[in-house]
């Protein structure tokens, strides 16, 4: 024994859809075929009398737009007629130009070339007597300065100047040597003591 399978709602709902789809199709084409066949003579009546009206229309429209459209056409025909005036106005004054250029004697040109190649040769002229005087005048030149002599130094201080710190080199600067002192030696004994306390 097989179980049997339940339809959603869904399913049932689209089935009985179906099966009134079916049913109704047959009366909706046999409704529109009737409309058509009843509606058709009212169209074709609705046309026949349209039709002097939209002829009429058309007549006024064109009867109100000629003197529009003539207008338009005579000053497109004005504006050809003046654009072609200038423009033969303008190839006369181009033809005159031509031949006024072709009939003046060409400009000299090469004036301003002249003028450089000439500057040229008098700046490489004066440079050239400038480096020969200038030689003879730098044999001849001396200067009247005269520095002065490094201050004297000490010969301690001569011998020991590259290690010596400033405390050092005061000490050196003296024309007799110090005694040698060192941590175990010191040359004073100073006594940090607070004697008052």
């Amino acid at each position: 024994m097989g179980f049997r399978k339940k339809k959603t709602f869904i399913e049932q709902a689209k089935e009985q859809a179906i099966d009134i789809a079916e049913n109704v199709r047959p009366q909706v084409a046999a409704a529109v075929a009737a409309a058509k066949e009843k509606s058709a003579p009212v169209i074709a009546d609705a046309r026949d009398k349209a039709a002097p009206v939209i002829a009429d229309a058309r007549d006024k429209a064109r009867d109100t737009a000629a003197p529009y459209v003539a207008e338009g056409k005579a000053r497109v025909i004005e504006g050809k007629d003046i654009a072609a005036a200038k423009a033969a106005l303008t190839l006369s004054k181009a033809e005159t130009k031509v031949a006024s250029l072709q009939s003046e004697p060409p400009k000299k040109k090469g004036r301003l070339r002249k003028l450089v190649l000439f500057s040229l040769l008098a700046g490489g002229a004066a440079f050239a007597v400038k480096k020969l005087t200038a030689g003879s005048a730098e044999d001849n030149w001396q200067s009247s300065y005269t520095p002065p002599p490094p201050p004297a130094a000490p010969a301690a201080k001569a011998e020991e100047a590259a290690g010596a710190t400033p405390g050092e080199a005061i000490a050196d600067a003296t024309e007799e040597p110090h005694p040698v002192t060192t941590p175990d030696d010191p040359a004073e004994v100073v006594d940090i003591r607070d004697d008052k306390a």
